[in-house]
């Protein structure tokens, strides 16, 4: 076979080559530098980070004819071997297919054999965490007090799977996840130096694709060299992978942030035509929420990203911080139930609109209404100086001004002020003819204040999620039918307070049900009774006749 895959051609030959793992990488090469070597080793890390290809340099390292070093040479027949996989002295053995305990004994058997022509024997035990209780049993007393020409490197990617007796004799390192600018910045160069053509976006939907694992950028970029016939662009990438490029997912994220529910179902419309990963693509508008969130915070977060400044920009300007959170929530539930709706693509949609028309929109009415009432209240201030303004010399001007201001004044005094206080608000709400469910979740609002036609209410964060926008228009109307007069409510995360309805309602009945607990145990007969008979008083079965 002629062609080898970029993920073993480019496979690092020695630490300096490692990427993203400078912790691991700075650990062992100083540990070989001063001879300073452990019996076994354990590397945990997702899929793609680097776990065999670090356990191979090891192997090289420990094991290189020219020494002992933390950089091998690359040209003597140990090295050499080792990267074709034919060294006899590496064992390379999978633990998910040799996990019983057989296999294991028939392993510790070769351990006390010296090696053939090295100075170590390296075992490399992958997804260790497979391996059976009985087997991590066996091993137990080998790791602990191997024999001195023997090195174990255990590999997996759950360590929390790995008896702790085992990681106790172990040296732990946790290989990271690639940043997408390291995996941009690896896989652009392999391109470069394989000649392949590339367009900037499109090696970003791969890295995006690639989560982190730079085995798995490599594969992709093996698939999209032979699907684009070598010039990596980004709407071919997209057609590859299932999803969009940038700019489908900015123009849908525009018609969400408009509100503008006509264009979104135009360019679902125009997805539900394509061949599209509705997951990743819901993964992408999640990711770009998350950037436009973070440039909102600083723009110097773009630089970890491909994607054009003045398109997230843009973006930032017409979402609020509010709005950026509840999207990024409806997408997250939203993938959590696209299994289970009738298809990936109707869950999508409905997810999409359900952006458009949800809290937001709500946020923004519940604001034009708080600062239209701060406005009439400013008006009404300047129409009281306006009065005690002194008469113009000119008559005809004094009547002019003076007919207008009474005009103001007697809509003002038309205007019904209410003032409510934290005793009137439970004697209001109880008054008030809500629906069952409204009036459920309204009476944990804890009253605040009420600032003119403005009525401030908190509530505990569970409640709030579920008062939706028909509950908060019921209370508002039914507020406003009762106090004879236009009113908004203002709500905000709180704690349950003691004087909202539903404590004061619970008082009520502690208070009754103890008059008539101690109602009982003042009976005389009841006395008597437990005097002569030692009888007690069983309080959960005391029943109050009062009725609610």
């Amino acid at each position: 076979m002629s062609y080898q895959v970029l993920a073993r051609k480019w496979r690092p030959k020695d630490f300096s080559e490692v990427v993203g793992q400078e912790h691991v990488v700075q650990a062992l090469a100083n540990a070989l530098d001063q001879n300073k070597i452990h019996q076994a080793y354990v590397l945990s890390g997702t899929r793609g980070v680097g776990k065999t290809t670090i356990a191979r340099i090891l192997s090289k390292s420990l094991n290189c004819e020219t020494g002992l070093d933390s950089k091998p040479c690359h040209k003597c027949s140990t090295c050499e071997s080792i990267t074709d996989g034919s060294f006899m002295d590496f064992q390379e053995i999978d633990a998910a297919s040799s996990r019983g305990v057989d296999d294991t004994k028939q392993l510790l058997e070769t351990v006390m054999h010296m090696p053939s022509s090295s100075r170590y024997k390296v075992y490399l035990l992958d997804e260790v965490h497979m391996l059976s209780t009985q087997s991590f049993n066996m091993l137990l007393k080998t790791l602990e007090e191997p024999p001195e020409h023997v090195i174990f490197i255990l590999a997996t990617t759950l360590p929390e799977k790995i008896p702790a007796t085992v990681l106790s004799r172990c040296l732990q390192f946790n290989l990271k996840n690639l940043t997408p600018s390291q995996l941009n910045e690896r896989l652009s160069f392999i391109l470069k130096e394989e000649k392949i053509k590339f367009e900037t976006q499109a090696v970003e939907q791969i890295c995006r694709a690639g989560r982190g694992s730079l085995r798995d950028c490599l594969t992709i970029a093996d698939q999209a060299i032979a699907y684009c016939n070598g010039d990596l662009t980004d709407e071919g990438i997209a057609q590859m992978l299932g999803t969009l490029p940038f700019d489908h997912v900015n123009s849908l994220l525009s018609s969400i942030a408009k509100k503008d529910a006509v264009e979104l179902l135009q360019s679902l419309k125009g997805i539900s035509q394509m061949s599209v990963d509705y997951l990743r693509l819901m993964d992408l508008i999640l990711e770009t929420i998350q950037l436009i969130t973070f440039t909102q915070v600083s723009e110097d977060v773009l630089d970890e990203t491909e994607i054009r400044r003045s398109d997230l920009k843009e973006l930032a300007d017409i979402l609020s911080e509010d709005d950026l959170q509840v999207l990024y929530q409806i997408g997250l539930l939203a993938k959590r139930d696209m299994e289970i709706a009738p298809s990936l693509s109707s869950g999508f949609e409905m997810a999409l609109l359900r952006m458009v028309s949800f809290l937001p929109g709500e946020i923004k009415e519940t604001k034009k209404k708080v600062e239209k009432v701060i406005k009439n209240n400013t008006l009404e201030n300047e129409l009281k100086v306006f009065s005690k303004v002194d008469k113009a010399p000119i008559e005809g001007k004094v009547i002019a001004d003076t007919s207008e201001s009474e005009e103001l004044k007697k809509q003002t005094e038309n205007k019904k002020e209410f003032s409510l206080s934290i005793d009137d608000w439970n004697y209001v709400f109880t008054n008030l003819d809500l629906d069952a469910g409204t009036k459920q979740l309204a009476s944990h609002c804890s009253f605040i204040k009420s600032d003119d036609s403005v009525i401030y209410l908190s509530m505990p964060e569970e409640k709030l999620n579920l008062f939706n926008g028909k509950h908060r228009q019921e209370l508002q109307e039914k507020l406003s039918d009762y106090l004879q007069e236009d009113c908004n409510i203002f709500l905000e995360e709180g704690e349950l307070d003691e004087d909202s309805p539903n404590q004061i309602k619970a008082k009520e009945k502690r208070k009754i049900q103890d008059d008539a607990e101690k109602a009982i145990k003042d009976d005389p007969k009841v006395k008597k009774i437990i005097e002569e008979f030692g009888a007690k008083v069983i309080e959960s079965t005391v029943e109050s006749r009062k009725s609610e």
